[in-house]
């Protein structure tokens, strides 16, 4: 209860209570009279009311002054002093308490509070000098790892076994950026890589669910070396070779996995780099089929006739030794090139069958224009050199378009638990002769860790497989069968060295979040939240007034990510008043150009997936969004929280709710204030600042705090 409506309802009361007295005695004493004494006093009556009506207001005037006195001078100020003393306690222990128009008293309480205040103040000061101090290895162990991640050559990613993410490198960010080829206006193919996002909006989650399956298999059998490898491909068609492995905590003395950590190659440039490579040596081929035909034909030329003179035979011997030098140097070019530039790695990886044949269409397709129609049935694991499956098999497709001018290929898979699988390469609508296929597989394709060349049927040889060429009638080939034997459960996972387990000084709240409680009930200080606020041509949303400005920054375990914001202008299509442009100061000619809201609501969209939206003022900007879903599909249908609104709970007593004084009660230091992002990120810090406040007004979770919200004078303001 407010203490105005208080104090009035103690006023009427003591009103009340004295008018009730003097009525009372009144009617008491007129009862006592008898009758011709009561005709008596009614006729003096009208010369004794004056007096004791002007002595009830004079009295009814001295009680109110009292009590407004005691209210205005003792109650509110003690009240006031109240929330200062819980501001210095919980947030904020440079506040001090500024107490005016008080009684002596409240004022003497004032300065003792403030003295207790200093106190704490030293006393923290001192406590906090013991920390740093005792952090300072801490810290540096941080800036150690921090500095490993970011020199790694592969994207890290670590994630709980709900698969959050709990830390990334810049590595790992970069190949999850949006593809700048993107259409305008679409939202990015896949989510957004942030911390306490889920990484399957990033990778399909089939592979990796597979292969945290296999860990605990592999964990329950007793195994303490384990990494699985898989290769997946993007959205953005990025070919990625993903290797995981475990880590664990301990919980009643048991060893249970509480996460795992992916690393992340980009295979997709190497690939490239291979097709470009193997286009160089199909063109050196093809030169050395000119030095072949003159050796061929002067050798013919030369058992033909018998008789030759000395000087046709000196020429026909001339062109065989210039030919033969030429093809030598040619064949040592190409093997150089080989040597030097395709080295893969010998290991096999758990691949889906799908997957592999849309990398290997995708390659031959690009490369020789070529229709590839890949057939296999979902779920099928191979386990296999996916690296040297792309380049043979697209080698192969190279030899066939060389040599048999073929314009479509068909690649069906097969499998069977008992008998393996087999992988069908038909181009039926061409034949070839039984060399070709025999140089295809005798082509050297990769080498070995000792620099050794290995070609395409030594590869298939180390897998236990097969190959065996299609025959027609005719004798000519038309397709090619590659057997693969059964895929030995033991050897699912590929058992390299022990991954390190991460270092214990990062404290990742977010491993404790294995059971999900209903999201009402999660604690404010557990919820992820995207705190964001927007610039506008004027105030009146429903008359047409645009966003100009979004800024948004995400907050994770009461941690501000400063690394993972918005911060975007936007063109509203309108004229912006000069007095709108007087309080944001950006000027309507940096915003020519700018895209337009409807492309820019879908990523902000996708960056507030699973989190609390957080403004202040929140009805203001909520409407504006609100007004842009017919036009663009896109609803916010996240719970909203309002820092005005909150704040009006924490602080009743106080004369303000505006974001510059909630930040200087809270101590919180304004930058940027009116620009988008930098209103976001105050807002964010004062958020963080008000959680303990909160809970001090028994407001602990997200429904507790939408339902004090519910009930503050300020919720019914409307747009």
């Amino acid at each position: 209860m407010k203490p105005s409506f208080k104090y009035w309802i103690f006023l009427g009361a003591i009103y009340f209570a004295l008018i009730s007295i003097v009525v009372a005695s009144l009617i008491g004493a007129w009862a006592s009279l008898n009758e011709a004494q009561q005709i008596a006093l009614g006729e003096m009556l009208s010369k004794l009311i004056p007096f004791p009506l002007l002595g009830t207001i004079t009295i009814f005037f001295i009680i109110g002054a009292l009590i407004n006195l005691l209210f205005n001078d003792y109650i509110i100020p003690i009240l006031k002093l109240a929330e200062s003393a819980r501001l210095i306690s919980s947030v904020n222990p440079e506040h001090r308490t500024k107490i005016k128009n008080a009684s002596k008293e409240i004022q003497y309480l004032s300065e003792i509070i403030n003295q207790s205040a200093d106190a704490s103040a030293d006393l923290q000061r001192d406590v906090a000098g013991k920390i740093a101090t005792a952090k300072a290895t801490l810290n540096e162990e941080r800036t150690r790892l921090a500095a490993l991640m970011s020199e790694l050559p592969h994207g890290v990613i670590v994630c709980n076994t709900d698969g959050q993410v709990l830390l990334y490198n810049q590595q790992a960010q970069e190949l999850f950026k949006e593809n700048p080829d993107t259409e305008k206006g679409k939202a990015p193919a896949q989510g957004i890589l942030g911390l306490g996002r889920s990484i399957f909006s990033i990778l399909d989650r089939d592979p990796i669910v597979h292969g945290l399956e296999m860990l605990h298999k592999c964990h329950i059998s007793g195994r303490t070396k384990m990494v699985n490898n898989s290769m997946i491909t993007l959205h953005t068609g990025l070919c990625l070779r993903v290797n995981m492995a475990p880590f664990f905590t301990e919980q009643e003395d048991i060893k249970i996995i509480s996460g795992f950590v992916l690393t992340l190659e980009d295979m997709t440039h190497q690939i490239e780099s291979d097709s470009r490579r193997d286009t160089l040596i199909q063109s050196l081929i093809d030169e050395q089929q000119k030095d072949l035909e003159e050796i061929r034909d002067s050798i013919t030329n030369i058992l033909d006739r018998h008789k030759l003179d000395p000087e046709e035979l000196y020429s026909y011997r001339k062109k065989i030794d210039q030919a033969s030098q030429s093809l030598h140097e040619k064949v040592n070019e190409a093997r150089a090139n080989y040597a030097l530039h395709l080295h893969a790695l010998s290991q096999n990886e758990n691949v889906l069958a799908n997957n592999l044949l849309e990398i290997i269409s995708k390659n031959i397709s690009e490369r020789f224009s070529i229709k590839v129609i890949p057939m296999a049935p979902k779920g099928v694991w191979l386990q296999l050199d996916s690296y040297s499956m792309v380049q043979a098999i697209s080698h192969l497709a190279g030899l066939l378009n060389t040599h048999a001018k073929i314009s479509e290929i068909l690649m069906t898979l097969t499998a069977d638990e008992q008998s393996g699988a087999e992988l069908v390469i038909a181009w039926p609508k061409a034949e070839t002769d039984l060399n070709l296929l025999e140089t295809w597989q005798l082509t050297p394709l990769i080498t070995d860790t000792n620099g050794n060349l290995l070609n395409f049927k030594d590869t298939i040889d180390n897998l236990s497989g097969k190959i065996t060429p299609i025959s027609e009638i005719s004798g000519k080939y038309t397709g090619v069968i590659i057997s693969f034997p059964p895929i030995d459960q033991n050897r699912r996972l590929t058992i390299q060295s022990e991954v390190e387990h991460r270092p214990v000084s990062y404290e990742f709240d977010l491993f404790n979040r294995g059971e999900w409680q209903e999201l009402g009930q999660i604690p404010l200080r557990k919820l992820t939240y995207v705190v964001f606020d927007t610039e506008t041509t004027g105030l009146n949303p429903s008359k047409g007034d645009e966003i100009i400005q979004i800024g948004a920054i995400r907050i994770v375990n009461g941690h501000l990510l400063y690394h993972e914001v918005i911060d975007q202008l936007i063109d509203p299509k309108r004229f912006v008043p000069q007095e709108s442009v007087a309080i944001h100061g950006i000027k309507p000619t940096l915003l020519i150009g700018q895209p337009t809201i409807d492309k820019i609501l879908p990523h902000f969209h996708t960056f507030t997936e699973n989190s609390v939206l957080v403004a202040h003022n929140a009805a203001f900007d909520m409407r504006f969004l609100q007004l842009q879903e017919e036009k663009t599909g896109i609803v916010f249908d996240n719970p909203v929280l309002d820092t005005l609104l909150l704040s009006s709970i924490i602080h009743p007593n106080q004369d303000s709710h505006s974001l510059d004084d909630l930040a200087e009660r809270l101590n919180v230091t304004i930058v940027g204030r009116h620009t988008a992002l930098g209103d976001a990120i105050v807002t964010g810090e004062v958020l963080v600042k008000m959680i303990p406040l909160l809970e001090a007004h028994g407001v602990y979770t997200l429904a507790d705090a939408l339902g004090a919200a519910s009930q503050s004078p300020f919720a019914k303001v409307a747009y």
